[in-house]
């Protein structure tokens, strides 16, 4: 009746201001329908479940904002909660449905994130007990090491993760070719998730049984995953990697492969990633170069993989870089500077015309000390690494910069950095980091990967599946195209046919010129122009290739350089001596005195009969031209290793085409790993060739090959 609508009326008017709000967001929910919906899973991803519930919290946050209703969500109780998150999913819907037409023609990575893309920060933040569990570790039924994960989330705060992030691509091309990778793999697992779930009756959020999710994803028809590579010395190996404060640890504490268990247990146990490592002790970025160069790699890498992480950081300030250094008559820092500009230009130079695109390229920065025992030497490292990505265009992370204030503030802490004080309480010498370390870099690595993937999604859209990034180019003659064009989202200019003064020409292709003490503001583009017009054909575009006929194929691998090549330990068939046995066999002419062994983890071939022991590799018809022969040789102290020296002899019929006499000791009391270059003389051997390589130890002892390398260059 009139009275009661009345009655109703000035009982509204009469209540407080709070209440008005509560009852006005109860009947705009009532009107929207969402009282009774409830909340389910979007998919078996927990992360990806969550991404869209981050975005309405904060979209609804946002809006509340904007309608200066803060007092609405600060007396909220549990009911009144739960219907807000529901209010703030009805109205996010029409946001929603102005992209879903645009995602569905998409059909990128980025089409399964939610819009506006969420920061790396505000997800890092959001997910933390799903981090924590994740980390955990098969054979830790019982989370034996809860609380030390704990304790490392509680110092390696999210704004520290944040810290670790140096410089991102500027190139993003293997940024997006990595991503679909992801979505396509992603993808054709859910397809067969689903059919499962329809089959079986399954809803949305029924568990899958572990052994139906690992068959699903053992389909050999499945895209393939997410390959990278890391490449570095013993820290990436996990020496020492297990020692923590809990008690033994189930498996290896490598970094790399707790990454990788970490990465399958967040993203819901989807196997999407394949982390392949190339550690060998001693080892540095100058090794890391030989073994690029001449494609030495587990056999089960693709080559080139989707993304290569440089983590030779701890050895390449190693004493024995220190000296290598001074005896060249170079600092450290010109040095490093000569070593990681060395790697960047063999990795991100094609190996052929219209042949692989470069993989993505990332430097870790993991060394805190103490090969150095002053601050100022122990973060030349990271001081090299941000020169180079920065003038290269390289991703970098340092994982030293996240904690560096927490080591320094107690240097004595072994969480973080190496126990520097395990002989007893002294300080000494300790170059390995520990389980914190470790587990710490998988988050890390991860982060940045993720912040990869937020930031990319971020950028301007184009009609298709990329985005608008300072890599992208439309190709002009020989050079990048800085036109202006409206299809990348950037403000129609009025007047496009009349070029402002001082606007920039368009860059030559390739990589900037090799950086030197020479190189100076007056001739660097004249020296860029220079490079990349002797090297025109490696920088070719797509469509250019296509139009010449040719294709970029991303699927065949490189025709291998080396007629014969070996480095002891790299992956898991060439890790006992009767791998390498199996190994030297084929090519072995003669051999007195001379086997394979194994010991302090380092497969090698050494002389077992002393001195004058000797040995000869031949090859009667060789299959492709070779010009140096490369060895891998480890270097030693003591009176075992006196005056140890090897004499190598390289012929072809009876004419000598090569020798060098290399030493396998020094006064430094460390083993470390020497690489060895012979070129031969002249312009090599032709296809076809007879080739001898005659081996003899001179000197000494004993002597100890790791890997060696017959190659067309």
């Amino acid at each position: 009746s009139t009275k009661k609508c009345s009655t109703m009326v000035e009982g509204v008017i009469s209540m407080s201001l709070k209440f008005k709000r509560r009852l006005v967001a109860y009947l705009v929910a009532v009107a929207f329908g969402v009282i009774r919906l409830k909340h389910h899973k979007t998919g078996v991803n927990p992360l990806l479940a969550r991404f869209r519930e981050d975005t309405v919290n904060a979209a609804g946050s946002k809006h509340r904002r904007n309608q200066n209703s803060s007092e609405f969500s600060q007396n909220s109780n549990g009911d009144e909660s739960s219907l807000e998150v529901r209010l703030r999913e009805k109205l996010l819907h029409g946001y929603q449905s102005f992209h879903r037409d645009d995602k569905k023609k998409r059909g990128d990575f980025c089409s399964i994130l939610p819009e506006p893309t969420p920061t790396t920060l505000s997800l890092w933040s959001r997910h933390i007990p799903q981090i924590l569990e994740a980390t955990r570790v098969p054979g830790d039924g019982g989370f034996q090491f809860h609380d030390f994960y704990a304790s490392l989330l509680h110092i390696l705060t999210p704004d520290r993760m944040q810290r670790a992030v140096k410089t991102l691509p500027l190139d993003w091309t293997p940024v997006h070719k990595s991503f679909q990778i992801l979505y396509h793999r992603w993808k054709a697992v859910q397809s067969q998730l689903d059919e499962y779930r329809e089959t079986f009756q399954l809803a949305l959020d029924d568990p899958i049984d572990p052994q139906v999710m690992s068959d699903i994803q053992k389909d050999p028809d499945l895209p393939p995953k997410l390959s990278i590579l890391v490449m570095g010395g013993s820290v990436t190996m996990g020496v020492v990697g297990d020692w923590n404060p809990v008690g033994k640890f189930p498996q290896s504490a490598a970094w790399p492969v707790l990454f990788s268990n970490f990465v399958t247990n967040l993203f819901g146990n989807l196997d999407l990633i394949q982390v392949h490592v190339l550690a060998i002790g001693g080892t540095n970025t100058e090794s890391g170069t030989t073994l690029w160069d001449y494609s030495i790699v587990p056999k089960d890498v693709p080559y080139p993989p989707d993304i290569l992480i440089n983590a030779y950081s701890t050895n390449d300030v190693h004493v024995n870089s220190m000296n290598d250094a001074k005896a060249r008559n170079k600092t450290l820092e010109e040095s490093l500077i000569e070593l990681g500009q060395n790697f960047i230009r063999q990795v991100m130079t094609p190996k052929k015309q219209c042949g692989h695109s470069p993989p993505l390229l990332l430097f870790v920065d993991d060394y805190l000390g103490n090969e150095q025992n002053e601050i100022l030497a122990t973060m030349v490292s990271s001081q090299k690494m941000n020169l180079l990505s920065g003038y290269y265009g390289t991703a970098s992370i340092s994982y030293a910069d996240a904690v560096r204030d927490v080591v320094y503030g107690d240097s004595k802490e072994w969480f973080f950095s190496s126990d520097w004080y395990y002989k007893g309480g002294n300080y000494g010498r300790q170059i390995h980091p520990h389980l914190g370390m470790h587990t710490s870099m998988a988050w890390i690595v991860t982060f940045y990967l993720i912040n990869l993937a937020t930031t990319y999604c971020s950028l301007p859209k184009l009609p298709g599946k990329e985005r608008y990034h300072a890599g992208m180019a439309r190709y002009g003659p020989g050079k990048e195209d800085y036109n202006f064009r409206i299809s990348h989202g950037m403000p129609q200019l009025r007047d496009a046919g009349k070029p402002l003064k001082g606007r920039p020409s368009q860059k030559p292709r390739g990589l900037p010129p090799l950086l030197t003490k020479d190189l100076s503001l007056e001739n660097v583009t004249e020296a860029w122009l220079e490079d990349s017009n002797a090297n025109a054909d490696l920088w070719k575009a797509q469509e250019e290739c296509a139009a010449d006929g040719h294709q970029i194929n991303e699927t065949h691998s490189i025709t291998n350089p080396c007629i014969f090549a070996w480095v002891g330990s790299i992956n898991e068939g060439m890790t006992k001596p009767d791998h390498l046995m199996k190994q030297m066999a084929p090519v072995i002419m003669s051999h007195d005195g001379w086997s394979a062994a194994d010991d302090n983890r380092k497969l090698g071939w050494v002389p077992t009969g002393g001195l004058g022991s000797k040995f000869t590799l031949g090859w009667n018809d060789i299959s492709q031209p070779v010009k140096a022969v490369n060895f891998m040789v480890m270097k030693s102290y003591g009176e075992k290793w006196a005056n140890s020296t090897l004499e190598v002899k390289i012929w072809s019929g009876d004419d000598s085409v090569g020798e060098e006499i290399i030493h396998g000791f020094h006064d430094k009391h460390t083993s470390e790993t020497y690489n060895i270059k012979i070129p031969l003389h002249g312009e090599g051997l032709k296809k076809g060739s007879e080739l001898r390589i005659s081996h003899e130890l001179i000197a000494g002892n004993t002597f100890k090959i790791l890997g060696m390398a017959v190659c067309d260059h």
